[in-house]
């Protein structure tokens, strides 16, 4: 048995780094890029309106909260450690208002070189120093104030002294008061000579050397970034403002609560409905039973949601609504006693918990009765009948316990169905749970959040899937005779 066990533990190490990885690639093709994340923010029509932006802490805000996110770094390998001036020269010119590329593709490509990293201050400042530039000295001081840019976010401004907080905001203030917009600037030469004096004060900060270039080769990646913040507990979520973990740790037990009973409920029902039809099989009783539960399963969880919504939970002229609309409990139930809050909040779950429970023992019974038809059709069936067992024992002792099986199967994934979220119940009956917060963060793009509540789901969905195995060995004798 412990051969087998271990067998299965090191299989979920290439399955998990693999579903990692498929949703990492899932959520960078889909996530936004910097110039449509500003877009909704800037004045204006096209991409030429982002110049507008360049010299607001708009843009500087939009670039922290990549950074945060390490959407500002490339997937999977991180060759920025060779750009070069003539790299930057290419990319600043092609980013000119004079360019013949397209005013969305100027943009892009003006973004870019914003997040290219401290890579990038280098060439940047060969640019800036050199006097046959010049007509490319406003764009490059702004890329390199971006780059330079020393992002500090809550975390970090934990792990360091006042005293070194204050000088990274002064060396930000620094980079922000000395973008220079366009050539008319009065100040442009002296903005100019304030980030060359910025980068030559700390040369070997910014250089290009061969170890740098190296490590940042595969270390400084997105996915590298992603899962040091995942197994630290630290992706942060812009749009909550909170690391991802302590927000689903404020919801879970929401979802759990409801799922946890539901799922009880489900199977209390479905097992013994699956075997009582299975034994009246033909009956009257049995075709009812069965086209009941296929009509049943056959309509949509939001249906049948928005039904008992609209039937039990609207005030009529004839009546006022049997069940609340909304939530897990009443505005003021803070100041109820503990029996009185008890009934509130099993008033409230009432609607959400039938909607959870009808849509898992429908399918189940459907599994159980199926099953259990396989086995009393079997040669063993068949020869404890003519030893003379009662149909009791025929069924529970015998058929029931084989027919487990897929029923085992299909609890793999109770464990993740317990964590994770219903979106649309809580959708229909405003419920803050887990499902109505991956939703949200779908919405609003933040990355962490998704990964962080896919990741904890995809786990327990493995280790529901351990259980399950485990569970084979002990219903099924054969794998008990393999294994020891």
């Amino acid at each position: 048995m412990g051969a087998y066990i271990l067998r299965r533990l090191l299989l979920m190490i290439p399955t998990f780094i693999g579903i990692l990885v498929i949703n990492f690639a899932i959520l960078r093709m889909n996530g936004q890029s910097l110039t449509s994340a500003m877009r909704t923010e800037v004045s204006g029509k096209g991409g030429e309106g982002l110049k507008v932006q360049a010299a607001s802490r708009n843009v500087e805000n939009y670039i922290d909260r990549f950074r945060r996110a390490g959407n500002d770094l490339p997937a999977l390998i991180n060759v920025r450690g060779w750009m070069t001036k003539a790299e930057v020269v290419s990319d600043l010119t092609a980013a000119a208002p004079d360019s013949l590329l397209a005013a969305a593709d100027r943009s892009d490509m003006r973004t870019r070189l914003w997040l290219a990293g401290h890579f990038a201050v280098e060439p940047l400042y060969e640019v800036l120093k050199d006097p046959a530039l010049g007509r490319l000295v406003p764009a490059a001081s702004v890329a390199f104030a971006y780059n330079a840019y020393t992002s500090v976010d809550l975390a970090y401004a934990k792990t360091i002294s006042p005293q070194r907080l204050g000088e990274i905001q002064a060396q930000n203030d620094l980079l922000r008061s000395n973008r220079i917009q366009d050539a008319s600037d009065p100040q442009a030469s002296v903005k100019r000579q304030a980030l060359l004096h910025f980068y030559e004060q700390d040369p070997g900060r910014w250089q290009h050397t061969p170890a740098r270039q190296w490590r940042a080769l595969l270390l400084e990646t997105g996915f590298v970034d992603f899962t040091v913040k995942l197994f630290t507990g630290n992706l942060w979520s812009e749009s909550h403002q909170e690391y991802a973990f302590t927000i689903i740790g404020q919801r879970w037990y929401i979802s759990f609560g409801l799922n946890f009973i539901s799922i009880i409920l489900a199977w209390l029902v479905s097992i013994p409905l699956g075997i009582r039809s299975a034994r009246r099989i033909n009956t009257i009783e049995d075709k009812v039973t069965t086209n009941s539960l296929f009509l049943l399963w056959s309509l949509p969880t939001f249906f049948v949601g928005t039904l008992l919504l609209h039937l039990l939970c609207t005030d009529t002229a004839s009546h006022q609504h049997l069940f609340p609309n909304r939530g897990l409990s009443s505005p003021d139930a803070v100041w109820y006693s503990t029996p009185r809050y008890l009934l509130d909040l099993a008033w409230h779950a009432a609607l959400p918990l039938l909607v959870l429970t009808y849509s898992s023992f429908t399918s189940l019974s459907r599994y159980m009765r199926g099953n259990l038809l396989d086995q009393l059709q079997s040669d063993y069936i068949r020869t404890a009948r003519a030893k003379g067992c009662s149909e009791d024992q025929v069924v529970y002792g015998h058929a029931v316990r084989n027919s487990l099986l897929t029923m085992v199967t299909l609890a793999g994934g109770l464990l993740s169905d317990l964590f994770g979220g219903f979106v649309i119940v809580e959708f229909i009956f405003s419920i803050q749970g887990l499902g109505s917060l991956t939703l949200d963060a779908a919405l609003q793009f933040d990355a962490p959040l998704m990964m962080a509540s896919t990741i904890i789901s995809v786990v327990l969905l493995l280790f529901g899937m351990l259980l399950a195995d485990i569970l084979y060995a002990f219903v099924d004798p054969r794998l008990r005779g393999q294994y020891g």
